[in-house]
């Protein structure tokens, strides 16, 4: 019986440590996020857009490819200026140009789960101490526990040392049954002292059955952002629709 009371007693120590370090570990990133935060008062960066539609041939069937310039201030503001727009091998004018943006494309109004407002949202768990690029990193689940639109559920890497995220692997929570391998891949890289999102990757199967047909289809959408301004004084009146 002492051999037992030992044992458990054993087993709820480590259990308590690793709680007690998780929740160190999480305090952490959430005190380094608020930090950059508080530092970055609003950013200027390229984006470059590509989008591919492909069939079960591997045919590509519709593509689209844009540069924009933009504009972000917090979790809330984001302006695009789109200088190029590429549709099917084709330079669009500038009217072709609103109409295919209107059609095909918005800005990311994800809520991602360590940003100040939408933690709360989130359950995360701990999931194991790796390697990333050579790089020591936690891996670190989470899950939002509401529902509601942009929530996200995945895990991320974060580096030991200092608590910045690396990368974000996710999927929207809620999705339709016809998308199928659905998969988002959000990477940070090292500009000036902040890590900032440098890639987007995005994939998706779509399989659609309507009594005899069958639609199977595979998009690819990424976009690289570059060129970071930090702290440039923008208003938020430029944000503004007019």
């Amino acid at each position: 019986m002492k051999r037992i009371y030992i044992l458990f007693f054993i087993i709820l120590s480590i259990n308590y440590g690793q709680n007690v370090n998780f929740d160190k570990i999480l305090s952490g990133i959430f005190h380094q996020q608020d930090k950059v935060d508080s530092e970055i008062k609003d950013a200027i960066f390229d984006g470059n857009f590509s989008y591919i539609e492909m069939n079960n041939k591997g045919d590509t069937i519709k593509s689209i490819y844009t540069k924009r310039r933009v504009y972000s201030k917090g979790y809330d503001k984001q302006k695009s200026e789109y200088s190029e727009v590429i549709e099917n091998g084709k330079r669009l004018s500038q009217s072709e140009m609103k109409k295919a943006l209107k059609q095909n494309r918005g800005d990311m109004k994800t809520k991602l789960p360590f940003a100040s407002p939408y933690r709360n949202s989130y359950t995360f768990n701990y999931i194991s101490e790796e390697y990333y690029n050579d790089m020591a990193v936690w891996k670190i689940g989470y899950k939002p526990n509401k529902k509601g639109k942009d929530f996200i559920q995945g895990f991320a890497y974060v580096l030991k040392n200092d608590s910045n995220i690396v990368q974000y692997q996710f999927k929207p929570v809620g999705l339709p049954f016809v998308l199928k391998n659905f998969n988002i891949i959000l990477d940070y890289s090292k500009t000036e002292k902040y890590w900032v999102s440098t890639k987007f990757c995005l994939q998706i199967e779509i399989d659609v059955k309507v009594i005899f047909s069958l639609s199977h289809k595979f998009l690819r959408v990424q976009e690289s952002y570059s060129n970071y301004k930090f702290n440039t004084g923008l208003d938020d009146s430029f944000f503004i629709n007019k």
